[in-house]
C-alpha cells in the first residue's frame, strides 16, 4: 500500500495529461489522450477513469482530484469560466469528477497548477515570490506571492499571455490587440516564420517545412540550430518580445526567481538569449536588482504534479 496519493490532470491545447502523485512528488502511474476541442470536461474524465482502475490494482489509495485547465478559473466554485481556445462541455469540472468518482475535487487555471508545481518540486523550489511563465501556443503564467497562489477577485488574475505590449498589435482571441501571447508563443513564431520565408524563400526553414503552411516552431529551431539568419531573426522577435514582458513582472511582483516552462523554451538560446539580454538591459535602466531566470527542472510534468499537489493541500486543509 502506497501513501495516500492524488490525481494530478493538466489540460493543454493538443493532450490531457495525468499522474498519481505522491506527498513526495513522485509520479507513480501516467494516462494521456488527445484533447478533443469541443469536450475537454469529458476528456479530464476519461484520464481520471483510466488512473483510478490502476490505482486500484496498484493499491493505491486515492485522497482527491486536482485540475489545471486552460482558461480563466472560478477556483472556488471548480468552473471554468472563459476559455478562448477549448470548449469545456460541462464547464462545472469540480462538481462534475465528485459527481462521477465520489472524490473531493479541484480546478485551478493550468499555469497556476504549474506555478504549484515548481514552487513545491522545481528548479525555484520553495521561492516565496515565483514567477511561473509557459510558453507554448499561447503564453500563460502562475504567480505565487508570499507562498500563496495568486488567483484575483474572479480567478481571472495573473493573466501575464494577455497584458498589452502593443495596442496596435494583432488581434487575440481573447479580444484584444497586441497582447503578449501574439508576440512571444509558439503561435507568434510561426506566424512571423510565414511571413519571414515570403521574404527568404531559401530559408532553410521552409526545406525543413516542405511548405510554409506546414511551419511549426520546430522548424524555426531547427533551421536557427543550422544558422539561418531568417529564423533567429525570428527567435530573436520574439525573445525580445519576452523580455519586455518579463521586466513588467518584475516592475509588478519582484519575484524571487521567474520559472519558464513550455514547448518554446525548447528553441533554447536564439530564443533565451534575447529575452534574459533585453529583461537585463531595462532592469539595469531601472537600478534594479538582477533578475533570476531559470527554465523548468520538471519538463512538461510541472502541472500534473502542481494539481496534485493543490489537490492533497485541499485535504489537507479539510481535515
Amino acid at each position: 500500500m502506497h501513501d495516500t496519493a492524488a490525481i494530478g490532470v493538466d489540460v493543454g491545447g493538443t493532450a490531457t495529461k495525468a499522474g498519481v502523485i505522491s506527498r513526495t512528488g513522485e509520479i507513480f502511474l501516467r494516462a494521456e489522450r488527445p484533447t478533443d476541442p469541443q469536450a475537454g470536461t469529458k476528456g479530464i474524465i476519461g484520464v481520471v477513469e483510466t488512473l483510478l482502475e490502476q490505482s486500484s490494482a496498484e493499491s493505491i489509495s486515492i485522497a482527491a482530484i486536482g485540475v489545471g485547465a486552460a482558461g480563466f478559473v472560478d477556483a472556488l466554485k471548480g468552473s471554468v469560466t472563459f476559455s478562448p481556445n477549448l470548449v469545456y462541455d460541462d464547464p462545472h469540472i469540480a462538481e462534475a469528477l465528485t459527481a462521477r468518482t465520489s472524490l473531493p475535487a479541484l480546478v485551478d487555471n493550468d499555469a497556476n497548477a504549474a506555478a504549484w508545481g515548481e514552487y513545491c518540486f522545481g528548479s525555484a523550489k520553495g521561492a516565496a515570490n515565483l514567477a511561473f511563465i509557459t510558453l507554448g501556443t499561447g503564453v500563460g503564467s502562475g504567480f505565487v506571492v508570499n507562498g500563496d497562489l495568486l488567483r484575483g477577485a474572479h480567478g481571472a488574475g495573473a493573466e501575464l499571455g494577455h497584458m498589452v505590449i502593443d495596442p496596435s498589435g494583432p488581434h487575440c482571441p481573447c479580444g484584444l490587440k497586441g497582447c503578449l501571447e501574439q508576440f512571444a508563443s509558439g503561435g507568434a513564431i510561426e506566424r512571423w516564420a510565414r511571413e519571414a520565408v515570403e521574404k527568404d524563400p531559401s530559408s532553410s526553414i521552409l526545406a525543413f517545412a516542405g511548405s510554409a503552411s506546414e511551419i511549426t516552431g520546430e522548424h524555426v529551431t531547427q533551421a536557427a540550430r543550422e544558422y539561418d539568419e531568417t529564423a533567429r531573426a525570428v527567435l530573436r522577435r520574439a525573445g525580445n518580445a519576452l523580455g519586455v514582458g518579463l521586466s513588467n513582472v518584475v516592475n509588478l511582483f519582484e519575484p524571487e526567481a521567474i520559472v519558464l516552462g513550455g514547448s518554446v523554451v525548447r528553441a533554447g538560446e536564439p530564443f533565451l538569449g534575447p529575452a534574459r539580454d533585453r529583461l537585463s538591459t531595462m532592469l539595469t535602466a531601472q537600478r534594479r536588482r538582477p533578475a533570476r531566470l531559470d527554465v523548468t527542472s520538471l519538463g512538461n510534468d510541472a502541472g500534473v504534479m502542481g494539481a496534485g499537489m493543490l489537490a492533497l493541500a485541499m485535504v489537507d486543509k479539510e481535515n
